[in-house]
């Protein structure tokens, strides 16, 4: 744990972190709270299930466009794109009326929803060398796990208070917080081999440990 805060890799692990802190909103966010988000729409329990399956459709198809895409888009910003879609789509599914719009919205939302997903579990695999990459992936995906379960917490008060538009409107600024994060600290993958995307770091990490003193031992 501690070598993911050395200098070598301490802006990638904080990316990495702030990245699943927030991202965990735009998954599981959309998909825990839909069915309440219809119901304080006036939608019955039944229709709110049904139009909550069927925006859940979006999830298989999004799955299948993105393994012609994943290699020919940079990654970074392919995940990137993938979160303005979501905070486009995500204000339109709250300010939507109809039950047609609601549906499309919602399928558009989780479709992008699982590109966004498949990109970066790629992403976050390549941007470690193997001897750091399951602590620094694992513990950085714990922080989406923590955040799911105070989640509820923080969406739901903001729904009962000023209503759907406004709580997709803080899942759209969670988005562009995302988006800026990755933008600015996420280094390029795709196309690239491994040990290139990670030499820098490795170097660095190399000179480190060159430069440290030996241990005096005391007579």
């Amino acid at each position: 744990m501690s070598t993911l805060f050395k200098r070598a890799f301490a802006k990638r692990t904080t990316m990495l972190c702030v990245f699943h802190i927030l991202q965990s909103i735009r998954y599981y966010g959309f998909g825990t709270l839909v069915p309440i988000v219809l119901a304080a729409k006036s939608y019955t329990v039944t229709h709110s299930l049904e139009y909550t399956a069927i925006s859940f459709i979006g999830c298989p198809i999004g799955s299948l466009i993105s393994l012609p895409i994943i290699e020919r888009i940079e990654r970074k910003w392919l995940i990137i794109g993938a979160a303005f879609c979501m905070a486009l789509f995500g204000i339109l599914f709250g300010m939507s009326t109809s039950s047609a719009t609601i549906m499309l919205c919602g399928f558009l939302y989780t479709l992008v929803s699982n590109v966004f997903s498949n990109a970066y579990h790629v992403f976050q695999a390549e941007i470690f060398p193997t001897s750091i990459r399951a602590t620094a992936t694992g513990s950085a995906y714990s922080l989406s796990r923590l955040m799911s379960g105070l989640m509820p917490f923080i969406l739901l008060p903001i729904l009962k208070q000023d209503g759907a538009t406004a709580m997709f409107c803080i899942v759209a600024v969670v988005m562009v917080v995302i988006m800026l994060n990755l933008g600015l600290l996420g280094p390029k993958t795709t196309s690239v081999a491994m040990e290139r995307v990670n030499e820098s770091q490795l170097a660095e990490s190399s000179d480190v440990r060159q430069n440290t003193p030996p241990l005096q031992l005391n007579s």
